[in-house]
């Protein structure tokens, strides 16, 4: 029987993958925090010995159904469309998890759950999983998961419960990698920093929405949430990242409101463009799941 072995919530925002030196002069003479936290993130992984990763990736936004990449093989050169200046040339080359990726379709199925099992290997991922490869990738079967812009609060965690299913019924064993930010409300293009250290944050485009990512994050670290989940009208409304459905689908293949995995934050608490940006793991050894 498969087993989830660990879950996260990654950010993987591009200032992170600039030059150090560029990040250290935006940070005021400091580099943000979140480099060193996926070391930390990474130590956890290799306690939970994976041998498959599966990334909900914020930026790949699907229609009418849900999408998992089930292609065997992916390989490519990635320049992001909307940072090019920042994300250009980056080469990807990794194994997918074509038989995990059945299964959730066969029990989508099952449940009338729209799922889709994408097998075209030319579908390319988005930066929220190419990033995540160098930190975090250490040769594991990686399966990319999408967000349907047009799911809610029930679709999300019905398809993580899909999923949550499909890796009981595999031998898979699995790390959930949240690829993506809290609130995630940018600010505009001639905001002017409230603090010189870029990464601060007061640079927050509300501060309403710093004080709830500290409560969601406070709730996390309980092991409550259903808590959160009920709170999703305030989520939508700081925009967290890809409709929050990153978080939705994690925790729906963990239990939904029945999950009690509690948080260890990895990273300080940052901004980015505004955005509420944290590297949090989640404990899953006493986490039965789809408990």
């Amino acid at each position: 029987m498969g087993q989830i072995v660990g879950a996260a919530i990654v950010s993987h925002h591009p200032g992170l993958f600039r030059p150090k030196a560029d990040r250290i002069e935006m940070g005021n003479g400091h580099d943000t925090d979140l480099v060193e936290g996926y070391a930390r993130l990474r130590s956890k992984i290799d306690d939970a010995r994976p041998d498959t990763l599966i990334i909900f990736d914020t930026h790949w936004f699907t229609s009418g159904r849900h999408i998992v990449a089930g292609a065997p093989h992916y390989k490519g050169i990635y320049t992001s469309n909307e940072m090019p200046w920042i994300l250009h040339d980056i080469p990807y080359d990794y194994d997918g998890a074509p038989a995990l990726a059945a299964e959730i379709a066969r029990v989508g199925a099952e449940r009338k759950v729209p799922v889709e099992n994408a097998t075209n290997e030319h579908i390319g991922p988005e930066y929220p999983t190419v990033n995540l490869l160098e930190p975090l990738w250490r040769g594991e079967r990686v399966l990319g998961a999408g967000i349907c812009q047009n799911a809610r609060l029930h679709h999300f965690l019905a398809m993580g419960e899909v999923i949550g299913e499909a890796i009981r019924r595999s031998d898979a064993r699995v790390v959930l990698l949240a690829s993506g930010a809290l609130s995630h409300r940018m600010v505009d293009l001639d905001f002017q920093p409230r603090n010189p250290r870029w990464w601060d944050p007061e640079n927050i485009s509300d501060p309403k929405h710093v004080t709830l990512d500290h409560e969601v994050m406070a709730s996390w670290a309980k092991g409550d949430h259903a808590s959160v989940i009920d709170r999703y009208p305030e989520l939508r409304a700081a925009a967290y990242e890809g409709l929050c459905g990153h978080y939705l689908q994690m925790v729906g293949a963990l239990g939904g409101r029945q999950c009690t995995a509690r948080s260890e934050q990895l990273s300080a608490y940052e901004n980015a463009m505004g955005t509420g940006n944290v590297h949090i793991w989640f404990d899953t050894t006493t986490q039965k799941v789809n408990a």
